[in-house]
């Protein structure tokens, strides 16, 4: 293991040893080890296919892990039920079916907050709507009638709610446009500055994203390798063709 990498497993929020994971018997993690220390921002970066997802899913019990261990705040998760994260602090926003297209913004909301005081509900909404303008407006609409991006910013503003130590997000910018992008991430900046830990895996615009990480794991065919600096990654013209396929002047253009 890296210095960077020893220091931060010293620390760690976020363990994660030896995982294994796939789907019907298929193999697709293989004895992933992953360290995220807390105030951090970390970065899975991979081809799509790599595993990036499958990952998120194990940590957070979606998936059955077939060998290995998570451990979070130093519990060990294997007995911990999905439902149950939330409570220890975890929060996790999927790529894809992350909102309730039939419901409104405001019970999207609501729905993270389910059992808690009505009084208290109304608070922390009202809260979402002072921290996201743009949901505000919007609040008896549903969500099917949002906006890529606003939608996306519903999916934080749902998981954030709940006041999380530890967040995973699951390719947040994805098909926005680089506009967008950047108020998605300016929204991330703004979790980590309120104490949030964030484990952030990155598959379009990395030349927008990757600069605002401390640390990036590269994920290949299941395998993650040790972590390195994000200046790393970027400077890295492999990795831009190999992972990114993308044009580092027009990404990095206004729009």
């Amino acid at each position: 293991m890296s210095e960077a990498g020893e220091a931060a497993a010293a620390g760690s929020i976020l363990r994660v040893r030896g995982l294994d994971a796939g789907y019907g018997g298929f193999p697709v993690l293989h004895g992933v080890d992953l360290d995220v220390s807390a105030g951090e921002i970390v970065a899975v970066v991979g081809p799509n296919g790599a595993g990036k997802s499958t990952l998120l899913k194990t940590i957070f019990r979606l998936l059955p892990a077939q060998a290995g261990s998570v451990r979070f705040d130093g519990a060990d998760l294997r007995r911990t039920p999905a439902h149950g994260l939330a409570a220890m602090g975890m929060g996790y926003v999927p790529q894809e079916n992350n909102t309730f297209p039939d419901l409104s913004v405001r019970d999207n909301l609501a729905v993270a907050l389910r059992g808690q005081n009505p009084i208290e509900i109304r608070r922390k909404i009202r809260a979402v709507g002072e921290a996201y303008p743009a949901l505000a407006g919007r609040m008896g609409q549903n969500a099917s009638t949002l906006s890529g991006g606003e939608r996306q910013m519903l999916a934080l503003a749902s998981a954030m709610i709940t006041s999380p130590k530890f967040l995973a997000l699951d390719e947040p910018t994805t098909g926005l446009a680089p506009s967008i992008v950047r108020e998605r991430i300016d929204d991330i900046l703004r979790i980590r500055d309120a104490g949030t830990t964030l484990l952030w895996v990155i598959e379009e615009s990395p030349l927008l994203c990757l600069p605002h990480v401390d640390r990036v794991f590269v994920m290949q065919a299941g395998v993650l390798d040790p972590p390195v600096t994000s200046q790393a990654v970027l400077e890295d013209a492999a990795l831009h063709s190999l992972f990114f396929g993308v044009d580092q002047a027009a990404e990095q253009s206004p729009d």
